[in-house]
């Protein structure tokens, strides 16, 4: 009998050894997952991060683009304006007799 004690408690230890182990290499299972999920989410936070910031990069050149394309038809419009009208046309002679 006192063989089947010795027997089932070193049965229990190894088992209970096992069992520890496993449960160990599941917690480092569970933390490698969270930590490759971690990093996941920060590479995709990163690249939506970037993708967001090319995007405003782009809005801006489109602005500075139009504002460029604006400045150059108002400066063409006013030079054909002078072509038409020019500084001859203006009087500045009636002006000094209205003083």
């Amino acid at each position: 009998m006192r063989i089947g004690k010795i027997t089932g408690a070193a049965t229990g230890k190894a088992l209970d050894f096992y069992c520890e182990r496993v449960e160990q290499r599941l917690i480092q299972l569970e933390r490698d997952r969270v930590e490759r999920e971690t990093r996941e989410r920060e590479r995709i936070e990163r690249a939506r991060q970037e993708i967001e910031r090319l995007e405003k990069e782009k809005l801006e050149r489109e602005i500075i683009e139009r504002k460029r394309i604006s400045r150059e038809i108002a400066l063409e419009e006013e030079r054909k304006w002078y072509e038409e009208h020019g500084d001859d046309d203006f009087d500045y002679e009636d002006d000094e007799d209205e003083e």
